[in-house]
């Protein structure tokens, strides 16, 4: 049986036009090629034909049905034939070259009448010119596909000779008269190839000098410019070595340093590579402060190859302590037991003091909430002394219930705003305290204070006034209260005349007394509450009314607090992509500002849409990492100048999978990781990586690759200009329900045109 593990080196190589020879000692090595070539003939559209004995198509069709080819299908279609030896080139006293040429002609037309791209043709030759003449009519068969196929019509050809079943005279005809050889494995271009003509005019010796002189001038240009394109590599790869923003070095374990970036020696404090090579040519524990910490690091590289987010504390030059991130893999073994290290280094000192932070803000926000539940208990208290009247307690038993509900708005910081939490704390404690008729809350501004609601005034005379924010002021404790002739003062110290008349005339001629609190954040003051008790009320403020307020004091700055700590984790979090999205546009030379122009695009988008708030969040923050897999593309494939390759573009198109991948192991970006892989998705189910179809693609996915795509259009590539504003937009409107979902498509437009 033939061995079918083995691949055919570069045997998608082979394109249409292309005239192949196959040379074999052993029937398993022609079979490995003819596998590869009929499977990439196939997945290139082409009709192939493959012409052997009946032994060996049994053999080749068990295979296929092996592969991730739908075999059937092919058969099924025609798209495949096997066919047999003397079906095609008769008997081995009968072939004829003219008559081959005239079949291959015919077939060829055919197959493009049928819609293929091309025919693709193997043939066994192998005993079919076991006759007088045989000799010269196999090779004039062979110089005549070139004259008269190859030049006129898109055939791929791979000619099968066993080289122990043929003299050396037609060897040595058909490695000159093919461009490409497959032997032992691998596919080449061909050196010895000759023009057809040589053959043609029967002056095969002076073509042959030509043809081989012209060969060896070629081949010298095309290593000089490979040299070149890898002195070019060389230079690429040292810039971006030395300008990486991670911190690369390459040690032995016994601490020596062999290589290090110019972004490491600046990590540990040097100036310069050259510095650090000198003076620490064996870093040891003098690098690493804690040298149990270092055998842990040895440890797990000994055992598993390779470390991931090993985290430990180093000293710079002048001694100062600092966090650092390492990745680490074991790049080579030595026999004395040594081995030699590979590591990126991220400086991760600025993420501890975030972290640090944080941690202090968790354990404010406890104490303020373990003070908060003190005063939620005293109120409780407050209400048992009631009891002496059962309509009373269960009037602020209900109160009670009301305020509770603004403690359930804070852990909906995501779903209220400020000026909404504001004006519920407003109507509780109008409600709940039952001395106040009236009452206002309002924000400080840079120099006035500007009213957001109230209950008992005209909102639109009160925000007409300008009112300092010193007047609004508490000076002497949390909560105040102030008597109408005591707030009158104050505001006509800080008012102007005719703002202060219409305010006493709107408001404070009809208060007979008010209770109020302003709401810090570190130091600055955010927002008050008054209450207000009407001029002809008989009622001042009690003790009990005045803890109750202080209660909806604890609950407001609970709120602020808690709204700064998650604005806080946002813009960590926002500060971890963006250095990853800079680091993503120094790597791929043709992203810069692309991630963010799809993220705020696809913003725009999703608004016009009138999506929720947290599928738009969701989307921004998928904009901002949508390409963050092409990290994982080799650079030169990424940075090419001109047309990528069939390959490289599959590579690139994997780009998709590697950034979805990549983000489910982080825990607060996990969420994003399919928006991430169906990006590419088109409505039609003819995007990759899944060919997912209509609303089978997340609402996310589809917003981003229509901004994707309009940003793509609009940005320079090396291979065109940007396309102008009303060519993108038509290209918009010509895929709408093609490439880009209908309403996605048309909120796109609708942005666009505004």
């Amino acid at each position: 049986m033939p061995n079918w593990e083995k691949e055919i080196k570069n045997i998608d190589l082979l394109s249409q036009g292309d005239h192949a020879v196959l040379f074999y000692e052993k029937n398993s090595d022609c079979l490995n090629s003819v596998r590869d070539f009929v499977i990439n003939s196939l997945k290139e559209n082409q009709k192939c034909y493959y012409i052997d004995q009946e032994e060996n198509q049994e053999l080749l069709l068990a295979e296929l049905k092996n592969t991730d080819l739908d075999l059937e299908k092919y058969l099924e279609t025609g798209q495949f034939l096997c066919l047999k030896k003397e079906e095609i080139y008769g008997t081995p006293s009968n072939f004829n070259a003219q008559k081959m040429l005239n079949l291959l002609e015919e077939s060829v037309i055919l197959a493009e009448n049928e819609g293929y791209s091309g025919l693709s043709i193997t043939g066994e030759l192998t005993g079919v010119v076991d006759f007088s003449g045989g000799k010269e009519e196999i090779i004039k068969y062979e110089w005549q596909l070139n004259d008269r196929i190859f030049k006129k019509y898109p055939v791929t050809a791979l000619c099968r000779y066993n080289i122990n079943q043929f003299d050396n005279q037609i060897i040595k005809a058909a490695v000159e008269l093919h461009d490409y050889i497959v032997w032992r494995g691998e596919l080449h271009e061909n050196p010895y190839y000759i023009d057809p003509e040589g053959y043609r005019q029967n002056k095969i010796e002076e073509y042959e000098i030509k043809s081989w002189l012209k060969n060896i001038s070629e081949y010298q240009k095309k290593e000089s410019l490979y040299r070149k394109a890898i002195n070019q590599s060389q230079k690429r790869y040292l810039r971006l070595f030395n300008n990486s923003p991670v911190g690369i070095i390459k040690t032995t374990s016994r601490g020596k340093v062999l290589h290090i970036n110019q972004r490491m020696a600046k990590i540990a404090g040097y100036d310069s590579v050259y510095e650090v090579i000198k003076k620490y040519d064996n870093l040891g524990t003098e690098f690493y402060v804690n040298f149990e910490r270092r055998n842990d690091f040895l440890t797990e590289l000994r055992n598993n190859d390779e470390v991931e987010n090993f985290e430990f504390k180093a000293k710079k030059k002048n001694g100062e302590h600092i966090w650092l991130n390492m990745n680490a893999k074991i790049i080579k073994r030595n026999n004395d037991g040594s081995f030699i290290i590979e590591g990126f280094v991220f400086d991760i000192s600025e993420k501890k003091e975030y972290e640090k932070e944080i941690k202090r803000r968790k354990e404010e926000l406890s104490a303020s909430n373990q003070q908060l539940q003190a005063y939620n208990e005293e109120i409780m208290s407050m209400n048992e002394e009631l009891e002496d009247s059962f309509k009373e307690l269960a009037d602020l038993n209900n109160r009670f219930e009301k305020m509770i509900s603004l403690v359930s708005d804070i852990e909906n910081l995501s779903t209220i705003s400020e000026e909404e939490f504001l004006s519920k704390i407003l109507k509780q404690a109008v409600t709940i305290i039952p001395e106040a008729a009236a009452g206002s809350v309002y924000t400080f501004g840079q120099e006035n204070v500007q009213f957001v609601d109230c209950i008992g005034y005209d909102l639109g005379n009160l925000k007409q006034n300008e009112i300092k924010n010193e007047a609004f002021y508490n000076y002497n404790s949390a909560i105040e209260t102030m008597t109408a002739a005591e707030i009158k003062a104050r505001n006509k110290q800080y008012m102007q005349p005719e703002d202060f008349e219409s305010l006493k005339a709107e408001s404070l001629d009809k208060i007979k007394e008010i209770m109020y609190f302003d709401l810090e954040l570190n130091g600055e003051k955010k927002a008050g509450v008054t209450l207000d008790i009407k001029a002809d009320s008989t009622n001042t403020f009690t003790i009990n009314s005045k803890k109750i307020f202080r209660a909806f004091y604890n609950i407001a700055s609970s709120f602020y607090k808690l709204k700064e700590y998650n604005l806080l984790q946002n813009n960590f979090t926002r500060e971890i992509i963006s250095s990853t999205i800079k680091m993503l546009e120094m790597y791929d030379l043709y992203t810069r500002g692309h991630s963010e122009n799809v993220a705020e695009l696809a913003v725009q988008i999703a608004e016009e849409m009138g999506l929720s708030q947290n599928i738009v969040d969701n989307i921004y923050w998928t904009g901002l990492v949508h390409d963050i897999g092409k990290m994982l593309i080799p650079l030169e494939v990424l940075n090419k100048e001109g047309k990528l390759s069939k390959s490289e573009y599959e590579l690139i198109k994997e780009h998709p999978v590697l950034g979805s991948n990549a983000l489910k192991s982080s825990s607060s970006l996990k969420q994003l990781a399919d928006y991430v892989r169906y990006h590419h998705e088109r409505w039609d189910g003819r995007g990759y990586p899944d060919g997912l179809k209509g609303d089978q693609i997340p609402i996310e996915s589809q917003v981003i690759c229509a901004a994707d795509a309009w940003d793509a259009m609009r940005s320079k590539r090396t291979y065109r200009e940007p396309l102008t504003f009303n060519h993108a937009l038509a290209e918009i409107k010509d895929n709408k329900g093609l490439q880009f979902a209908p309403d996605v498509a048309e909120a796109l437009i609708n942005v666009l045109e505004i």
